[in-house]
């Protein structure tokens, strides 16, 4: 074996933590780079390329399970990584440059190949143009999108309708996306007919409405084979996320994401910490130490064959049916401008609900196939509170006496204070440390306010040249003095300081007057929607049970870290009906197992996760019952018997009897406690060993 291959080097020049963050470079290692190329059948690809390869991790892994392509490539845009993987491998052709520019794409020997195999770097790309070095000839989002759409002329593994749907999906992915994404797409552009995808990817790709347009491309122009979790976060310890490996096979365009038939599984892994050892991440699994990664992966293609289960504590095996995986896209999607430039809405309806793979498996299991329906349809509606852009100001602690206020500030105004009129302070709930004991949220017990400042103004701002006289009273006088000491205060940082007008979600509080409205200053909030001051809400970020939460009589301003849900006028839904469905064994299943997890094992449950939710057919009794339930939640009534009946009452409703919500506790439960250990350290014991 040679050495310089197995072995990820640590060379002068490659240990500059900053500037490997700021690339998004995180090394793969040849352990888990042997285990991605041996379940992409890399020793049989005649031709491999890795378009960020770094310092060479996953090109020496694939010559390291016996490949021996006649093409061997790699880009790679940092010059120091480069210079790395060219003395590493010298038969490769390692080009340094922009992976997605035209022009390095065309020096590459072929833009067709047999595997195509990368680690995207974990970066937001927006964050270049503020940080990058020039050194590093770093692109520019909007560069990124316009590269990659002329790239896609010199793809020779697309034919011309391929590239014009390449194009829609090109010009369609999120701004608010990772680098990742486009890279995912410039990855899928070179894979040959019958070649391979493989690609280590953040495991918020399963979750986030932002890769959607990636499972999209997947599910039309490839057949997927594994997709490998990493249970507690230990394949990249510094980058503190936890990974999956994505395996897909190139086939012929489908008519539509859609095409797959009903029997059509793909392969999904869960392979825990303890199965590492220092060499590879199922170093500790009984196989034969020269060839462990093909021997797992001779042994996970039966898998796949046989649409087969296989269980221990090292690893987890299960089929997963690609329709209702398809399904969820399109529930995904349906809101997205670029599904309907496809086309794609016309031919496919869906409810909108999104039924996770381990929730579709209990409802196969038993049977059942309720008509399930979205929030949306019922008349409830799914948001994210309010986001002020500058906590510091709008937001102080306050004590209420009698007709007034007492607030204290922090951040920057730390150590002012000032009494206010009830007329411009709002009962608010900022954070997830002021939530009470119960289910309810109310004016009486929160901690926080907020400064309502819209129909209130400084004097120097209520003059005579406006086009339209400001129908505005003067500030009091203590609030003015917070208004100016606001001012005059940085809201940024000692290198970068920054004037809180000048705050991205701030600024756009300002405006001219016109003849229609008077001027608004960034002291004054935008009006408030019903998703400020909603019905029930959540925590978007949640380290234990998602817990929802009545917000009495709407009366407080919720802030942007709670996901909100609020009833129409004539929605069949009440406030206390939803709070009571929405802690029930159920939701709490669904919401385990359709959120994102964190870095930290945190579950991020984001508007998106909710509107989506798979709500059961509940008549008027129905709700009617769950409405006087939640209203004994929020008086306080005995919790664990007043959950039961709503929990016998969602049974109902999704005809299934009370053994198999006691499986829903236990699957929303396995899902907190995968999250709770996932950042146990390599060599800690978490079953037998054996594969």
């Amino acid at each position: 074996m040679n050495q310089a291959r197995s072995t990820s080097p640590d060379l002068p020049g490659l240990d500059d933590a900053e500037r490997r963050k700021r690339l998004g470079q995180y090394f793969t290692g040849v352990g888990l780079g042997r285990l991605l190329a041996a379940l992409a059948l890399a020793d049989e690809a005649k031709s491999i390329a890795d378009p960020m390869a770094g310092s060479g991790d996953l090109l020496a892994s694939c010559l390291e399970i016996n490949a021996k392509p006649e093409l061997l490539a790699g880009i790679e845009i940092d010059a120091a990584a480069h210079a790395t993987c060219t003395t590493r491998l010298p038969e490769a052709h390692c080009l340094l440059g922009n992976a997605f520019a035209p022009d390095t794409i065309a020096r590459l020997p072929t833009t067709s190949w047999d595997l195509v195999i990368a680690n995207p770097p974990y970066v937001r790309y927006q964050s270049f143009s503020d940080k990058a070095d020039a050194a590093y000839e770093l692109p520019s989002a909007m560069q990124i999108r316009t590269d990659l759409l002329r790239a896609l002329d010199l793809m020779s593994a697309l034919d011309a309708e391929d590239k014009r749907l390449f194009a829609h999906l090109v010009g369609g992915y999120s701004g608010l996306s990772d680098l990742a994404v486009p890279s995912w797409i410039l990855c899928a552009a070179l894979v040959k007919l019958g070649g391979r995808l493989a690609l280590v990817v953040p495991q918020s790709w399963l979750s986030r409405d932002y890769a959607t347009i990636v499972h999209y491309l997947l599910f039309r122009w490839f057949d997927v084979e594994f997709v490998v979790e990493d249970e507690h976060a230990s394949w990249f310890e510094d980058a503190q996320i936890k990974a999956t490996l994505v395996i897909a096979k190139r086939v012929k365009r489908r008519a539509s994401a859609l095409s797959e038939s009903e029997e059509s599984t793909y392969c999904h892994m869960t392979i825990s910490a303890a199965a590492a050892n220092q060499d590879s991440p199922i170093g500790r699994i009984a196989l034969p130490a020269k060839s462990a990664e093909r021997s797992f992966a001779k042994q996970a293609r039966l898998w796949l064959r046989n649409a087969s289960t296989h269980t221990t504590g090292l690893v987890r095996a299960r089929p997963v049916f690609v329709n209702q995986a398809c399904k969820n896209v399109v529930a995904a999607a349906s809101r997205q401008k670029w599904f309907v430039a496809l086309g794609e809405t016309e031919a496919h309806t869906t409810a909108g609900v999104y039924i996770p793979h381990e929730i579709h498996d209990w409802l196969a299991q038993r049977a059942l196939a309720p008509l399930f329906e979205s929030f949306e349809s019922q008349g409830v509606r799914v948001g994210q509170g309010l986001r002020t852009g500058a906590n510091g100001f709008f937001y102080a602690d306050g004590k209420l006496n009698g007709e007034d206020v007492e607030l204290s500030f922090s951040g920057p105004l730390v150590g002012l204070s000032a009494k206010v009129p009830v007329a411009i302070a709002k009962p608010a709930l900022r954070r997830q440390s002021e939530l009470p004991a119960g289910f309810v949220v109310s004016a009486a017990n929160v901690k926080g306010w907020a400064l309502d400042l819209r129909g209130h103004a400084l004097p120097n701002d209520m003059g005579d040249g406006d086009l339209l006289a400001a129908p505005y009273e003067p500030l009091p006088e203590d609030v003015a003095k917070i208004v100016n000491a606001a001012a005059h205060a940085n809201f940024g940082t000692s290198e970068k300081p920054q004037k809180i007008w000048e705050l991205s979600a701030v600024s756009p509080n300002i405006r001219p007057a016109s003849r229609r409205a008077p001027a608004r200053h960034w002291y004054m909030l935008p009006d408030f929607a019903p998703r400020h001051m909603p019905d029930v809400l959540l925590a978007r970020v949640n380290s234990a049970t998602p817990k929802a939460y009545l917000n009495e009589a709407r009366a407080c301003l919720i802030d942007a870290n709670f996901s909100t849900m609020w009833t129409m006028e004539k929605s069949q839904w009440a406030a206390p009906a939803l709070l009571a469905f929405m802690n029930c064994a159920w939701a709490q299943a669904v919401i385990e197992c359709s959120g994102a997890v964190m870095g930290g094992g945190a579950l991020k449950v984001e508007a998106t996760h909710l509107r989506r939710l798979p709500v059961p057919p509940f008549d008027e009794v129905q709700l009617r019952k769950l409405s006087e339930l939640g209203e004994g939640l929020a008086k306080g009534d005995d919790v664990q018997d007043t959950m039961a009946v709503v929990d016998e009452i969602v049974a109902q409703a999704l005809q299934c009897d009370e053994a198999s919500t006691a499986e829903l506790r236990r699957i929303a439960r396995a899902g907190q406690a995968r999250r709770s250990k996932h950042n146990r350290k390599r060599g800690e014991k978490d079953g037998d060993n054996v594969c």
